[in-house]
């Protein structure tokens, strides 16, 4: 007698039995290891006028391992949205405008992005924004990720990338030696504290880590600094929301205009 140990045995004792195998093969076809009982990976995004910029990169990547996504158009101008609906076709993508950004006031963003996640009803959210890639192990691990029921929250490190092949560290660019919640499991009832500053509040709850979590080697690519055209924005943007550094750093807003900052290449 040969028996398949990878499902649970259907006995056959007598006649009457074979009416329910049929039922208990579709049964055991959703089982371990089957695209229906795979935990629910949504991705949560905010994005403004990114159809230029890496927003298409970012997509073609992510939708292998996505089963829908929940983004925030932030006051585009352009056709981003439409460029998310083409990329994510085939999945369910709920898109939410904004006629006028939120992003002067982040955590009313952050705040809002979060409340309408939510109501997909996720298993587990990937927030990334629209400049944001993973190195090519997490489309390899992901979804091993999400299957310990002993972890909540994964954290990762993000690497400010000044060019397409390095990264830029220096006393101010360092964001790459902490580790930061990207990947959480959604717990219905989890009473959201918000860190609320009107820049720089975080992408989730300031109180996340009181649920289980683990750090993660696999490395997060920011890519919004490549361009020097999108640094100056940037530069621009930080020194008109936050003139004197009291949400982040006076210093290194001015650093971002190095002529010669420390790259480093990046080795996946």
């Amino acid at each position: 007698m040969y028996v398949d140990t990878h499902l649970p045995a259907y006995h056959i004792y007598r006649d009457s039995d074979l009416e329910g195998a049929m039922e208990f093969l579709d049964r055991t076809d959703m089982g371990e290891g089957s695209e229906a009982s795979r935990p629910k990976l949504t991705l949560s995004m905010v994005m403004k006028n990114e159809s230029e910029r890496y927003l298409r990169r970012v997509l073609e990547e992510i939708r292998d391992y996505i089963d829908e996504a929940v983004i925030i158009d932030d006051g585009s101008t352009d056709n981003s949205a439409e460029v998310c609906l083409e990329v994510l076709k085939g999945m369910p993508v709920r898109i939410i405008r904004n006629d006028i950004s939120k992003f002067s006031n982040e955590i009313e963003l952050r705040k809002m992005q979060w409340k309408e996640t939510v109501k997909s009803n996720p298993e587990w959210i990937l927030n990334l924004d629209a400049d944001e890639v993973f190195e090519n192990r997490f489309k390899e691990e992901v979804r091993q990720l999400i299957s310990d029921q002993e972890v909540d929250v994964y954290c990762f490190r993000l690497y400010d990338f000044w060019n397409e092949t390095h990264y830029r560290e220096d006393e101010h660019w360092c964001a790459h030696q902490y580790y930061r919640p990207f990947l959480v499991r959604y717990r219905e009832g989890f009473e959201c504290k918000w860190n609320d500053r009107p820049q720089h509040c975080g992408r989730f709850a300031e109180n996340i880590f009181e649920l289980p979590h683990k750090l993660s080697d696999i490395r997060l690519k920011h890519l919004g600094w490549v361009k020097k055209e999108d640094r100056m924005a940037k530069f621009k943007r930080y020194r008109e929301l936050d003139p004197d550094g009291t949400y982040g750093s006076t210093e290194q807003y001015q650093s971002i205009l190095d002529e010669n900052p420390n790259l480093v290449r990046f080795e996946e």
